[in-house]
C-alpha cells in the first residue's frame, strides 16, 4: 500500500508533508502492522527526518488528540527528553513560576522515560491529579494559569505505536520529536528544548509549518535540554516566519559559581524537594536555573519586554510565596475532580 514511501527512504530521498501525514494517519487508525511501521521508522532513522516529514507527523497526531479548548492564548514548555543528564525537573518548576506571574501554561508532559522523573511524576508525587479530562485542564487554566496535560490521556492513538518504539528502544524515534510538536491546547508559544543542537533547525521549521507565533528552540552546550546556567544555551527563535539564531550567557543574568552535578537528583522524591526548595525561595543552581526558563517563558508570552526583565518578575513571585502558593491550590483544586477515564 505504502510501497513507494518505503522506496522514497530506502533511496534517502524525503517524503512530502501529505505522504507523511497519510501514513501516520493510517497508523493510528491501527490500519498499519507494527511490524511495517518498525521498517519505516528505522527507515526514517537511517535517513534523517527533516521538516516536511515532522510536520506532516505532527498535523495527524494533533488531529487524533483530543483537544483542551482555551479562549485565551496559551504558551508550552516542553521538551523532548532524552538528554540523560538526570536533572530535577526544570521546565515544570518553571512553568508553575512562570504561572504564578501571569502566562497561562498549557503543559504537555508525561512519565519518565529516560529520566529520574517526567513531569507526570513530579506533579503527581507532589499531590497534583493529573488525569484530567480536557474540560477540567481548561478549567486548571482559566482559574490558575496552568493546566497539565497528561500525554496518554490526549494521544490514545499513540498504542499503536508502542510496540514498534519497543522494538527500537533505545534507539530514539521521530515520535520522541513529537511531543513537543502536538500541544492539545493548541499552544502558539513555546519554549521548546532538544536533546541535540543537530535537531534545532528541523524544530524550528516545523514550527514555522504548523503556525507557531513565537518560540524559542534551546539546547545548551552542557548537553541540557533547558536554558542552562552552567554554560552557554544554544537558541534559535521563531517569530511567525522569521528565524533567528543567537546565544545565551548566563552570566550576564547570574554569579553562576555552580556546576551541573549541583541539580542532578536519582529519583522523582529528590526532585520533587529540589523543587519546593525553590519555590520556597531557596537561593541556589535550582533556583537559578528555574528563573532563567521561567524568564524565557514571560519572554516569550510578552509578559516582558526582554529575558533580564522576567527573569526579575519571577524572581518577585517567588519571593512573594505567589508560587508555592500557586502549588498548594492546584493540589487543591485537582483533587475536587475524579480521575478521567
Amino acid at each position: 500500500m505504502f510501497s513507494d514511501l518505503f522506496e522514497k527512504l530506502k533511496n534517502n530521498n524525503n517524503l512530502s508533508r501529505d505522504e507523511s501525514k497519510e501514513f501516520i494517519d493510517s497508523v493510528f487508525t491501527g490500519s498499519i502492522p507494527s511490524k511495517v511501521l518498525t521498517e519505516f521508522l528505522l527507515l526514517l532513522n537511517n535517513k534523517g527526518f527533516d521538516s516536511n516529514e515532522l510536520t506532516g507527523c505532527a498535523l495527524s497526531m494533533r488531529e487524533a488528540s483530543r483537544k483542551v479548548i482555551c479562549n485565551d492564548e496559551v504558551i508550552d514548555n516542553c521538551g523532548t527528553g532524552g538528554d540523560g543528564l538526570g536533572t530535577f525537573n526544570i521546565s515544570t518548576t518553571a512553568s508553575l513560576v512562570a504561572s504564578s506571574a501571569g502566562v497561562r501554561v498549557a503543559k504537555h508532559g508525561n512519565k519518565a522515560v529516560t529520566s529520574s522523573s517526567g513531569s507526570a511524576d513530579i506533579l503527581n508525587a507532589a499531590g497534583i491529579n493529573i488525569n484530567l479530562s480536557p474540560k477540567e485542564v481548561s478549567l486548571c487554566l482559566e482559574k490558575f494559569n496552568f493546566g497539565f496535560m497528561f500525554a496518554p490521556l490526549h494521544h490514545m492513538s499513540m498504542k499503536h505505536v508502542a510496540d514498534s518504539r519497543k522494538a527500537i528502544a533505545p534507539e530514539k524515534t521521530i515520535f520522541n520529536l513529537l511531543g513537543p510538536l502536538t500541544n492539545p491546547a493548541n499552544a502558539k508559544k513555546q519554549l521548546l528544548g532538544v536533546y541535540s543542537k543537530d535537531l534545532m533547525l528541523t524544530m524550528a521549521e516545523t514550527l514555522v509549518n504548523l503556525g507557531t507565533e513565537k518560540a524559542m528552540i534551546v539546547h545548551s552546550n552542557d548537553g541540557l535540554d533547558e536554558i542552562s546556567i552552567f554554560n552557554t544555551t544554544n537558541v534559535i527563535e521563531v517569530n511567525g516566519s522569521d528565524i533567528k539564531e543567537y546565544t545565551i550567557d548566563p552570566e550576564e543574568y547570574f554569579n553562576c559559581c555552580y556546576s551541573l552535578s549541583d541539580i542532578i537528583v536519582s529519583d522523582v522524591t529528590e526532585s520533587l524537594n529540589v523543587m519546593k526548595s525553590v519555590l520556597y525561595n531557596e537561593k541556589g543552581p535550582a533556583k537559578d536555573i528555574a528563573l532563567i526558563n521561567a524568564g524565557a517563558l514571560m519572554y516569550i508570552s510578552g509578559k516582558s519586554v526582554n529575558l533580564s526583565e522576567g527573569i526579575k518578575i519571577c524572581d518577585d513571585v517567588i519571593k512573594s510565596k505567589d508560587s508555592i502558593y500557586q502549588l498548594e491550590k492546584l493540589i487543591k483544586y485537582t483533587n475536587t475532580f475524579k480521575n478521567a477515564s
